[in-house]
Order: structure tokens, then sequence, then C-alpha cells
């Protein structure tokens, strides 16, 4: 598993090529509306900030299938917004009670130049957060 894994993220830096600084699994949200969302990876590069959500038919999936159609993409979707487009990453401080009582993943809103907001959750345990905010703040 770990040698497909490391192959994957290779493939990845080879097609697009950047290089891989932090990725976690995330949820996109949409932009501005906070519509439900896709799962998938969440992946910053020295380049860019990219949502990638890849459809599959796996055992565990198709134990939540509800019968008649689904709403998700057939196909992959990817959402790229280059660092020189980031004006800015909000994450919203979560006190003790917010942390144990809110949601378990936090929100991530990422607003480009021109005025789009991407909204986002993320799995807060591998430091993407922190990378994040240091590649808004080595732009500025």
């Amino acid at each position: 598993m770990a040698d497909e894994a490391a192959e994957f993220w290779s493939e990845f830096e080879k097609e697009t090529g950047e290089k891989v600084e932090a990725r976690c699994i995330g949820q996109y949200l949409g932009m501005d509306d906070g519509a439900a969302g896709l799962w998938g990876l969440l992946v910053l590069t020295d380049k860019s900030f990219r949502f990638k959500y890849m459809p599959s038919d796996n055992w565990l999936s198709s134990l939540f299938k509800r019968a008649g159609k689904s709403s998700k993409p057939k196909g992959p979707v990817e959402v790229t917004i280059p660092r020189g487009d980031m004006a800015a990453v909000e994450v919203p401080k979560r006190d003790f009670l917010a942390r144990l009582f809110g949601p378990a993943f936090p929100r991530l809103t990422i607003s480009a130049q021109d005025g789009t907001k991407y909204l986002f959750t993320l799995d807060p345990s591998g430091g993407f957060l922190k990378a994040m905010e240091n590649a808004i703040s080595q732009r500025g």
C-alpha cells in the first residue's frame, strides 16, 4: 500500500510539474454558497492549491449508496487555485467548546484575487493548515 501511495504522488508531481508540500483529506463545499460537497484530496504544492475528487465504486462506498440517482459527478472534479491568485486564507479560530461540540473538521476559506471564495473542510491532524498559512504569509 505504501508503494502505491508513493507511486501516486510521484505520478501527480510528474503530471503537474509541481512539488507537493502538504496534503490531507477534505471536503469541497463550493464557491461562496456552502453547498453540500464532495470528499477528496486537498493538495498544497509549490505553485498552487488543489482539490481532487475521484469517484470510486469501492465496497465501502457501495454500503452507503441510496437507491435512485446519485448527485455526485460521474467523473473527476479538480479545483486549482494558483498561489499568486490567493488573496487570503481564513481558518476560524476554534475555542474549546467549538472543538468539543462543533464539526470535527475545521472550515477553510480561500479568497482569490478576483473576490471568489472557495470553501472547504479539512482534516486538521496533518499540518495542512500550517502549510497553508505559511504559503500565504510567504507571498506578502
